[in-house]
């Protein structure tokens, strides 16, 4: 559409007269900035009087964009329209250049100029209706485009762009509209036949869209995407013979498509004939191995749409041609994992051998499955093998530390963490996992160091800045800094239930009971059922002589408590009503 721009503004500068703009007027725009780059040097004597100065000032801007020098080529056109403040087709263009800039702001000033002038101006209308597009305006887009529709009929953009819209608005009767009477105005798009047939089948309209799908393939028989659509109808209607029909002409020019292999190979086993697949599935392993497209296909259109049964089905045809293909069986373990076949995923993950790109996250799936079914010596034993092959891997020791943790055994965790800090000193979550066992310890001298350290490596860990925080303002020190790093990490994290209670904690500690509550109520509505968060609140309702609240809340948080409850339980018995 711009070259035909282009040809207009030549035409219609050259054409002096048609423009109406006279010798001698002043050249003056408004709107427009009157300083020229830096890099934009012109022989003004060279400069032709009046309205032929626009034509001057256009042709040097299409050198300036052929160049790369948009800005240049910017000041140019504005020259330009000074010259000639009622050509539509120059501001049409500049208007161009403002949208490869993303301004849109200047360009959609430059169209409504043009409208104002010419309201049947078709580009105009078009640019106008997608800038509006691109802003979720779709009334006001709609609105142009069939405008736009009923003032150039022989553009075919316009169908797609209306139709579209009201495609995702779900308007099939306006998008069938559309389209069918782009199909009409255009016998021979294929486009106009294939987004046809696609807003009739959304309506069940089953009969006249396979007729619009079979039609595009007639115009181009390479498509693969009306076939596609073919297939769905065919086997939405029990059309077997059809359907394997349409798979099989895909895959015959083009051997390599995983989706149309897969759902075929799929189709035999709905259809109980699983044997007519397994070839096409035994292909896929074979082409696994060196093909990481057959994987990244798996991955985001099984797995990451949860379809864990329909992969394992998959994986497991394929896994015989290449049994030793580490990807495949990560890729199982992830199926089966999602299935909750507990034993088939770890024995999956336990195949991913080393150097697999999947080798650590396979460790971590089996490591973690087995402490999650209370066999923590035996994640520990998968994570020291690991370490095995890649000693230098500061995640490992980051496992090894926790679960060594769980099992409280803290001097152990600690030697663990700190084996990966020699190895790893720039991994930020061990030197947080040595703050925290510190802290269980009753080390919090040391634990604050841990947390600095976190903050010398990741400035902006929230996590470590709202430990730090609450660390200070529990202890009663350094309040003012305390408050400054919960409020970085509120600003990080900012609906933080936890982060939202330090901020209250912070405000108790410095006495502002009032403005404590205020942030406790907040953090509670995020963290419901936190016992710290629930005491805190209680806290702070006895300072404020609420004992009733008070002792609400302590009762809330000694249901969730499952260690050192006694001084909770001192509280409550101290507030209790004396018999």
């Amino acid at each position: 559409m711009r070259h035909k721009a282009i040809q207009r503004a030549i035409l219609l500068i050259a054409g002096i007269a048609a423009v109406g703009c006279q010798a001698g007027l002043p050249p003056v725009a408004p709107d427009v900035e009157q300083t020229a780059p830096s890099e934009t040097v012109l022989d003004e004597a060279t400069v032709p009087n009046g309205s032929a100065a626009a034509y001057y000032y256009f042709s040097i801007a299409q050198m300036k964009i052929k160049e790369g020098a948009p800005a240049e080529a910017q000041w140019l056109l504005e020259k330009s329209i000074q010259y000639d403040p009622r050509s539509a087709a120059l501001k049409m263009e500049l208007a161009d250049l403002y949208l490869a800039q993303r301004n849109d702001d200047k360009a959609l000033a430059l169209i409504r100029q043009v409208l104002a002038d010419h309201p049947n101006n078709s580009e105009a209308l078009v640019l106008a209706g997608r800038i509006y597009q691109q802003r979720d305006q779709i009334a006001e887009a709609k609105g142009l485009f069939e405008k736009a529709l009923v003032n150039a009929p022989n553009d075919p953009d316009i169908y797609l762009y209306l139709g579209r819209i009201y495609w995702n608005e779900n308007d099939l009767a306006n998008a069938e509209r559309v389209f069918r009477r782009m199909a009409t105005h255009f016998p021979s798009s294929y486009a106009a036949h294939y987004f046809n047939g696609k807003v009739l089948s959304a309506q069940g309209k089953y009969e006249q869209a396979t007729a619009a799908f079979q039609r595009s393939l007639e115009l181009e028989p390479s498509l693969e995407e009306p076939r596609f659509e073919l297939i769905d109808i065919y086997r939405s209607q029990k059309k077997n013979a059809l359907a394997v029909k349409e798979y099989k002409t895909i895959l015959e020019s083009n051997p390599e498509n995983i989706k149309a292999a897969l759902e075929l190979a799929e189709y035999y086993r709905e259809t109980k004939r699983p044997d007519l697949g397994r070839p096409l599935l035994l292909e896929l392993g074979r082409r696994s191995e060196d093909d990481t497209a057959v994987l990244e296909y798996l991955f985001e259109n099984y797995l990451e749409t949860k379809q864990y049964e329909k992969a394992a089905w998959a994986i497991e045809g394929m896994l015989r041609a290449a049994p030793q293909q580490s990807e495949l069986h990560y890729l199982a373990g992830v199926a089966y994992d999602g299935l909750k076949q507990v034993s088939k995923a770890l024995d999956h993950f336990a195949k991913v051998s080393y150097p697999s790109r999947y080798f650590e996250n396979a460790v971590a799936h089996r490591a973690l499955l087995l402490r999650d079914m209370g066999k923590l010596d035996q994640a520990i034993a998968v994570i020291r093998q690991a370490i095995a092959y890649e000693p230098h891997n500061g995640n490992y020791y980051l496992y090894l530390g926790s679960f060594y943790e769980e099992l409280e055994r803290y001097d152990e965790a600690l030697a663990a963490l700190k084996q990966g800090v020699a190895v790893d000193g720039d991994n930020a979550r061990l030197y947080f996992r040595i703050g925290v066992i510190h802290d269980k310890a009753g080390r919090r001298d040391a634990a604050i160091e841990a947390m600095k350290q976190v903050l010398r490596v990741q400035p902006d860990d929230a996590d470590a800045l709202n430990y730090l925080g609450y660390t200070y303002a529990d202890m009663g020190i350094h309040l003012d800094e305390a408050q400054e790093l919960i409020e970085r990490a509120m600003t990080l994290k900012p609906n933080d239930g936890y982060i939202t209670d330090s901020m209250a904690w912070v405000q108790f500690k410095q006495g502002r009971y009032e403005e404590a509550l205020k942030w406790l109520l907040k953090a509670v509505q995020l963290v419901p059922d936190d016992p710290v968060i629930l005491e805190h609140l209680g806290d702070a309702y006895l300072q404020l002589g609420n004992k009733e609240k008070a002792l609400k809340y302590y009762r809330r948080s000694l249901e969730f408590k499952d260690k050192d409850s006694q001084p909770l339980k001192e509280k409550i018995r101290g507030l209790k009503p004396t018999p």
